[in-house]
């Protein structure tokens, strides 16, 4: 299943998330792709703040591995593999335990780089710019990839919301 959305604005982005942040439960893995800037630590930092963190989420570029606790029973994990090389430096920070502790969300920038490496389901969502006359530089095509049941049912519960953000 497939859906994309055009974000006129980095707030539209940033509330994408946030309203995303409604549907995600513990256990599940989101792989964000795209190129430099295009959004991904805007959207995440909308998750985070769906999420009732405070303070300012910023991209952890270089500790590559940030963990902030949701609440008693949740973790929000948020990685940046952009400044790693290969799976040799991604094995080394112990992002897999997470995979599988059952009590966190994870959303992993940069990654296509880990995404054959990864036994369970996880939804892909890939940022990318829309250049026109009008956009300035700020809009982005936001689409959600998913190849599992898991989340396409999720998705598909999504449809709706993102239809009332002006899909």
């Amino acid at each position: 299943m497939q859906i994309e959305i055009v974000s006129n604005s980095p707030v539209f982005t940033r509330n994408l998330g946030k309203k995303f942040s409604t549907v995600l439960s513990k256990g599940d893995i989101i792989l964000f792709t795209g190129e430099l800037g295009g959004g991904k630590t805007t959207f995440i930092s909308g998750l985070a703040v769906g999420f009732g963190l405070r303070g300012n989420l910023s991209s952890p570029s270089f500790t590559i591995l940030n963990e902030y606790r949701i609440d008693n029973t949740r973790k929000f994990i948020h990685a940046d593999l952009y400044r790693l090389e290969n799976m040799k430096e991604i094995d080394g920070i112990g992002l897999e335990d997470y995979f599988y502790d059952e009590i966190s969300i994870i959303c992993i920038e940069w990654g296509d780089r880990i995404k054959d490496n990864i036994e369970k389901d996880y939804l892909e969502i890939n940022f990318s710019y829309l250049i026109d006359e009008s956009s300035n530089g700020t809009k982005r095509r936001i689409v959600f990839t998913s190849s599992n049941k898991y989340w396409d049912i999720k998705l598909s519960g999504c449809e709706k919301m993102f239809m009332e953000d002006g899909r």
